[in-house]
């Protein structure tokens, strides 16, 4: 009968030891949570920030937002798997010895995504410190809704070119999309045309003075510069279904005109 007693006392207590390990496990990852969330949000909040700004004809940006994008996926990987662990942890009547096959999965994949999610943060503070003056700059300056010039090309192709003062003339073929645009006495053409071979047979065509251009549009192979006499002209390449595509701008290098969004609008319209 002692014997029994003390058997069922140490029972009692290994489940009450198994108990309290439920408890300590929830309260460790109820506060992982937390920054995990807390983390989340700062990362979304900058990400619709770029979209915003992207939206807005900021194609310096495009980058920025992919690289959001992707961050914010793996900090929510990481949250979702936390969130998927306290779930299994709610269950008052489990016990840690119910419950320490499946606790051992879960903790596996947070390690491996709690290494993922930090990476992804460190990766992106230099692109958040980059978005977050822009979009407050952008917030700031509450401008009203800039006004818009649809440029319908002969190949049924459309953008739409912010409404400068100057006047915009589109022409082109199926291959060829051109718009010229022209103020006072300064103009700028813009172009993207169909090419035959690949972005790397198109930068060879380039002058040696060429350098990479600040401002990279996302699925670009390059976007590089150059000037010529007083114009600065850009060249744009990435891959096609047969060859490829450039996008050129050839503007007056004392321009202040922005004009690279309707360069890449055109692009992205191919």
């Amino acid at each position: 009968m002692i014997r029994a007693v003390a058997l069922a006392l140490v029972l009692m207590t290994l489940v009450a030891n198994a108990d309290s390990k439920t408890k300590e496990l929830a309260t460790g990852y109820t506060k992982e949570l937390t920054a995990c969330h807390t983390r989340a949000d700062g990362v979304g909040k900058a990400k619709t920030g770029a979209q915003q700004l992207v939206d807005g004809g900021a194609a310096e940006f495009r980058d920025d937002l992919d690289a959001l994008t992707k961050g914010f996926d793996a900090v929510q990987a990481y949250c979702a798997e936390l969130d998927a662990t306290l779930a299994l942890l709610s269950d008052p009547n489990a016990s840690y010895k119910q419950l320490e096959h499946p606790l051992d999965e879960h903790d596996n994949k947070i390690r491996a995504l709690r290494k993922s999610s930090k990476a992804a943060l460190d990766a992106l503070a230099p692109v958040i410190a980059r978005v977050v003056p822009a979009v407050n700059a952008r917030a700031g300056t509450a401008a009203p809704v800039v006004k818009k010039t649809p440029l319908a090309f002969p190949s049924g192709r459309k953008v739409d070119a912010p409404a400068l003062a100057g006047t915009w003339k589109v022409s082109g073929t199926q291959a060829t999309d051109t718009a010229e645009y022209a103020e006072a006495k300064a103009s700028a053409t813009l172009s993207v045309r169909a090419v035959a071979g690949s972005c790397a047979d198109r930068k060879k065509d380039l002058p040696r003075s060429a350098v990479d251009a600040p401002n990279a549009a996302s699925k670009v192979e390059f976007y590089q510069w150059y000037d010529k006499d007083d114009r600065r002209v850009r060249v744009a390449c990435r891959a096609a279904k047969s060859g490829s595509l450039v996008a050129t701008l050839d503007i007056p290098a004392a321009a202040t005109w922005a004009l690279e969004p309707v360069l890449f609008a055109m692009l992205d319209a191919r």
